[in-house]
């Protein structure tokens, strides 16, 4: 009787044992559904804000032929706003944007070799156009950028003994490098902190108000900022 219990208990895990174990192996072993990562495709538009700092210099020769070097190192508030297009393909994000920032980089040094003569450098507006290449992960995206900037540049020199006063202002084009971090708040709400660098190199001349010319060469500013952004982003594409 016994060997019959036993026999009988065998044929049972053989015939139902093995089927259940191996569904129930199936299901622990099916993937769990994988997380969408954000969209991150899409227009937008924003504001910017923050602080930004210049070191420039540049050659000055008066109306009278006297050569100078002078050296400034401005710094300002800075403020504007930004719109852009980006696409994403898995993890990887390229676009193109563009921005326009207000600042007042200005300072005034006054000549070591001929005072009270003084010259000026200042900065008001920037322009960019820019591609940029980021790296997506979930709700962060890192970024890096760079193309063309435009920027408000005066240039003064004046001499209070005689009264000789010069200050052209001009657009000088340029190029820009930077990068960033944005952070999704919400789909259509994207956070970031983004860093850039510019550089504009250029040479100028202007009559004086005594009649004659004064120059401004191997003219050089390197500009930097370092601004918040909020942008919204409409939809996909």
């Amino acid at each position: 009787m016994t060997k019959l219990a036993t026999a009988i208990a065998a044929l049972a895990v053989l015939s139902f044992g093995p089927p259940a174990i191996a569904a129930d192996m199936a299901v622990n072993a099916r993937p769990a559904a994988a997380i969408a990562p954000p969209i991150w495709s899409g227009f937008y538009v924003g504001g910017q804000a923050g602080y930004s700092w210049a070191n420039a210099d540049f050659t000055h020769t008066s109306t009278t032929g006297f050569v100078e070097d002078f050296s400034f190192h401005p710094s300002s508030a800075i403020g504007g706003a930004h719109a852009g297009a980006q696409g994403q393909w898995g993890n990887w994000v390229l676009g193109l944007e563009g921005s326009f920032n207000f600042t007042r980089l200005d300072e005034t040094v006054v000549s070591p070799l001929r005072p009270p003569s003084f010259k000026t450098f200042e900065l008001d507006d920037i322009a960019t156009v820019v591609g940029k290449a980021g790296y997506a992960a979930n709700r962060w995206l890192i970024y890096v950028k760079g193309g063309w900037a435009d920027a408000n540049i005066r240039t003064e020199g004046t001499n209070p003994l005689n009264g000789s006063t010069a200050a052209p202002r001009a657009w000088e084009s340029g190029w820009t490098v930077g990068g960033g971090v944005d952070y999704l708040l919400a789909p259509n709400w994207i956070a970031g902190v983004d860093f850039n660098y510019y550089n504009f190199s250029f040479d100028r001349s202007a009559v004086a108000s005594s009649g004659g010319t004064a120059l401004w060469s191997n003219s050089n500013a390197d500009m930097y900022a370092v601004t918040g952004r909020i942008s919204y982003k409409f939809g996909g594409f």
